[in-house]
């Protein structure tokens, strides 16, 4: 195996050398590991360097140039640039976020592997019982994120169509107008834009009526545009999915989900409901903040009445599965075309209608399929969604093409969580772009300088 030449080793040969190259040393040593690995180990190993036969400057140069050293001169491995980045999340985000909260978990992706997975405080405040990686969170609103999979599945695998209307499967749905009201389609559905006046019936939700007897008065709901034309965020009316599946699958909707979702991606803690919440034994109960201190309070089942919209619960090893697949790696699942689909905008939206505070950088707001979408600091394709209920909160943010992300779930509702999402995409950018952009300009200046002054007397020891 090729190893990082430690910085320390660097320094203790290159005493003169002005404090931009000090700057540049890391990153020319990740260039070198880079140069090793495509050239192979032998070229080093082999050659049997070590500080006693080989002059001081040309093994640094050897370290700067092809960042390998015989095992002998390392005593410990350098730290990867993602462990450092998830050290860096650790102090500089989340420390804060959870001195707020009496339970917390995350997982966190850079460049496609997990260098992340971590809990911290109590199930339950005033007792022992430890989060672990296992332990039962509501999702509440990230649970529409899985409706808009199963939507996408249902359209793989049967005859109905994005533009299918869904009067098709309901035959018993009325509208206020029903010229419009036949043209609601499941993707209307999933991208929020049924034309409907936004959160329609969701006070009902509230006040703990039935899904059924909600969908019984959806008929006196106005419409505010024509379907497709303008956003209206929903839980009702997107809890249609759940029905449109049923009638096409001869399946319930958390069956389905279950089969087609939740088992393939081993996804062995996610549940539906208030009851598979309650009855297990590991799970994290909801806490309100009092003034002085975080109180446990009663899990209501107003919102797992309408489980596509806000029925999941999971844990964070659940929510890693459902990250890597987000991220392309269980195709067998949710293929590329499958994502492509859910992941790309359909109709903007304002910060404000995504909750997004405001952030020099944000630009493009859109939602998609069960997906919120925004372009960030120049970088593009973005996705993301929240979720809340009373006493949990939830939050996942990844970029497909950059095969990162992060979940955050905890059992409170922290004050500085609405800056997670963009705090989190600021740190990525300055400690891992940054380096990146850092080892280009290394790339296209000091080192090529320092091929100049070596490269010659090096090929003479080969």
């Amino acid at each position: 195996m090729c190893n990082l030449a430690l910085m320390q080793f660097s320094f203790l040969f290159l005493p003169s050398v002005s404090p931009l190259i000090h700057q540049l040393i890391p990153s020319l040593i990740n260039l070198g590991v880079r140069l090793c690995q495509k050239l192979g180990n032998s070229l080093c190993h082999d050659s049997g360097f070590s500080v006693v036969q080989t002059r001081p400057v040309t093994a640094v140069v050897l370290a700067l140039l092809f960042g390998c050293l015989p095992q002998t001169l390392l005593a410990e491995s350098a730290v990867t640039p993602g462990a450092q980045f998830a050290q860096q999340v650790e102090q500089k985000l989340l420390a804060s976020i959870i001195k707020q909260a009496p339970g917390a978990a995350v997982v966190i992706v850079v460049d496609g592997k997990v260098i992340l997975e971590k809990t911290w405080g109590v199930r339950r405040a005033g007792e022992p019982d430890p989060v672990t990686p296992y332990t039962l969170f509501r999702i509440a609103s990230l649970s529409k994120t899985f409706a808009s999979a199963a939507a996408s599945i249902l359209v793989e695998e049967t005859p109905v169509s994005w533009q299918t209307p869904v009067i098709d499967s309901i035959e018993s749905l009325t509208f206020k107008r029903m010229d419009y009201g036949n043209k609601i389609n499941l993707s209307h559905l999933m991208s929020q834009t049924s034309g409907l006046m936004p959160h329609a019936y969701t006070n009902l939700v509230e006040d703990n009526m039935s899904y059924k007897r909600i969908l019984g008065r959806l008929h006196k709901v106005d419409f505010v545009c024509e379907p497709g034309k303008c956003y209206g965020y929903q839980n009702v009316v997107f809890s249609l999915v759940g029905d449109v599946v049923a009638a096409n699958t001869g399946m319930d909707y958390t069956a389905f989900v279950e089969n087609k979702i939740f088992t393939p991606l081993k996804m062995i803690r996610a549940s539906f409901g208030r009851d598979s919440f309650i009855n297990d034994s590991d799970h994290a109960e909801p806490h309100i903040w009092t003034g002085s201190h975080w109180r446990p309070t009663r899990t209501t089942d107003h919102y797992y009445r309408i489980p596509p919209a806000a029925g999941v619960n999971a844990s964070i090893d659940d929510m890693r599965a459902w990250l890597l697949a987000q991220l392309g790696h269980e195709p067998a699942v949710l293929s590329e075309s499958m994502l492509d689909k859910m992941q790309t905008g359909v109709i903007r939206t304002t910060r404000h209608q995504a909750h997004y505070r405001w952030r020099r950088g944000i630009s493009n707001v859109r939602y998609g399929l069960g997906w919120r979408l925004f372009d960030y600091a120049g970088d593009t394709g973005f996705v993301q969604h929240g979720g809340y209920v009373r006493g949990m909160r939830s939050e996942m943010v990844f970029n497909r093409k950059l095969q990162t992300g992060m979940v955050f779930l905890t059992n409170s509702e922290p004050g500085r969580l609405g800056d997670l999402v963009f705090d989190f995409l600021d740190l990525y950018q300055s400690e891992l772009v940054a380096e990146g952009s850092l080892l280009s300009a290394a790339e296209g200046s000091y080192c090529e300088a320092l091929r100049a002054l070596y490269c010659e007397p090096l090929r003479a020891l080969f």
